[in-house]
């Protein structure tokens, strides 16, 4: 289909943009890595706030489209395979909270005064707004 397509292109444009790139400067400064960067992150964390309702929408017409007794039967399976995992990773991180002990031993300092201090550059701090 046309997006399938669309898609090829633009992931062999972005490996050819950033081929030219390495080629035209091959060292790049923390603070440039940290502009492209920026971009890549703020992709990615569209595509997770795409996939949620991506797929309870479509479990909800999924569910939608079966008969009374199956959705019933659907739906206590469901319930069932929730609790028994969410009951097995609350034990297991009972079980190795004990077993490690994180934090043990360890005495917190007192918070430090920011002043003085570097607070970043502005560009830095809307950056991280919008993220």
């Amino acid at each position: 289909s046309l997006l399938t397509l669309l898609t090829v292109i633009c992931v062999v444009l972005g490996v050819v943009l950033g081929l030219i790139l390495r080629a035209v400067q091959p060292e790049w400064s923390p603070r440039d890595v940290m502009y492209i960067k920026f971009l890549g992150t703020l992709f990615l964390r569209t595509l997770r706030a795409l996939i949620l309702p991506l797929i309870v929408s479509s479990l909800v017409a999924a569910i939608g489209s079966l008969d009374i007794s199956m959705s019933k039967k659907i739906g206590i399976r469901a319930m069932v395979y929730y609790m028994t995992t969410t009951c097995c990773a609350v034990t297991l991180g009972i079980i190795m909270v004990v077993i490690f002990g994180p934090g043990r031993g360890v005495t917190l300092q007192g918070a430090k005064s920011c002043e003085g201090e570097d607070q970043g550059h502005t560009v830095d701090n809307l950056m991280d707004i919008i993220r």
